[in-house]
């Protein structure tokens, strides 16, 4: 039987790693969009305190 290039447990420790990989890319990007969301809303915060009118 013709098993091709790729040996096996050579494609599995492979696809192994890229899977690592990719779950801590995930893991990364989910960091990034949290802080960014914060980031908005600190912001949108902010601008809502700037609006009040001030009494002088």
């Amino acid at each position: 039987m013709y098993l091709g290039v790729f040996d096996l447990k050579q494609r599995l420790e492979h696809t192994r790693k890229l899977l690592k990989d990719k779950i801590r890319l995930k893991e990364l990007l989910d960091e990034d969009i949290k802080e960014l969301e914060q980031s908005v809303k600190d912001i949108e915060d902010m601008m809502s305190r700037c609006d009040k009118p001030v009494l002088v």
